[in-house]
């Protein structure tokens, strides 16, 4: 379809005015009113021994979550992608399951699973306290980011095909060569896009974490937590906003890191690549003359 240049600029105009509105507007708002009392104050309100110990929590927990996920998900994504069994349809919904169901009946579920009288309740007997604890926010995390590692490798591992694969197998490389040296290259890109959206997720997650979690300052209070506590319960408007762009500041690391990473990558790629070829069309000079 070709569109005209008015029709071009006009769609280009809303979508930018759509985000300045849904996201620039908000975020920036949200900084503004950080700010306002000054840095000094902003500075006291993120360094309190509560936020300091929620931020600590946050990305405790992400270092547990991102790891099992790249584990999992690359696990799945193979079967999904690779694997040939019944029942695989529903394995495909129930990765999407946390897409459709709320964060907060993740948590109630949670809670009926491993609370007191659930299931798996008497672990707490043995001195094992998942719900209101540590291991109940990292179950909370690890059902609402399980989607992401898994739907950004199957996509790429049905593009690359089983050509390369089968191609090492018939070399007599095992298995685990096989996917440290022709797959794991290969789905670098679409892992690493889902763990950056892991990561975003973790450190933004509030519904499933605030039904285990007993908010309390200094024990099992996140970022996330945190910025609704002062909110509602303390009434301390501007320190919310302090720690809701201390969460901002803290993805924002995050993405830089992993961009910085990703580029790096590229360019050792690139740079292989490039000096390959040289060689290549030097060997074939030097052959050449040989030959006369």
């Amino acid at each position: 379809m070709i569109l005209s240049r008015f029709t071009r600029l006009g769609l280009r105009g809303i979508a930018l005015a759509y985000l300045f509105v849904l996201l620039l507007v908000p975020v920036g708002l949200i900084f503004w009113r950080s700010f306002r009392p000054g840095f000094g104050q902003f500075w006291e309100w993120i360094t309190t021994p509560a936020a300091i110990s929620a931020l600590q929590l946050s990305l405790l927990i992400v270092v547990i979550v991102v790891p099992l996920n790249v584990i999992f998900g690359i696990l799945i994504a193979l079967a999904l992608a690779r694997g040939k069994f019944r029942g695989k349809g529903l394995i495909q919904a129930v990765v999407d399951l946390p897409f459709a169901v709320s964060p907060v009946v993740a948590g109630v579920a949670l809670i009926a699973l491993w609370g007191a009288g659930g299931w798996f309740g008497g672990v707490e007997s043995l001195g094992f306290r998942v719900i209101f604890g540590l291991p109940g926010m990292v179950l909370a995390t690890l059902f609402v980011t399980l989607p992401f590692v898994v739907r950004e490798v199957e996509p790429v591992l049905h593009e690359i095909g089983t050509e390369q694969e089968e191609a090492a197998a018939t070399l007599g490389a095992n298995a685990w060569q096989t996917f440290w040296r022709i797959t794991l290259p290969a789905i670098r890109w679409g892992l690493t896009y889902g763990v950056v959206l892991t990561i975003a997720r973790a450190l933004g997650e509030y519904g499933a974490v605030t039904m285990v979690s007993s908010n309390m300052p200094g024990v099992s209070q996140t970022l996330t937590l945190l910025v609704g506590s002062r909110y509602t319960d303390d009434y301390n408007e501007y320190g919310a906003y302090a720690a809701a762009t201390l969460l901002m500041l803290v993805a924002i690391v995050v993405l830089v890191v992993m961009t910085i990473i990703e580029r790096r990558a590229r360019d050792r790629v690139v740079s292989a690549s490039a000096a390959y070829t040289p060689l290549s069309d030097d060997a074939t000079g030097a052959d050449s003359s040989e030959e006369e």
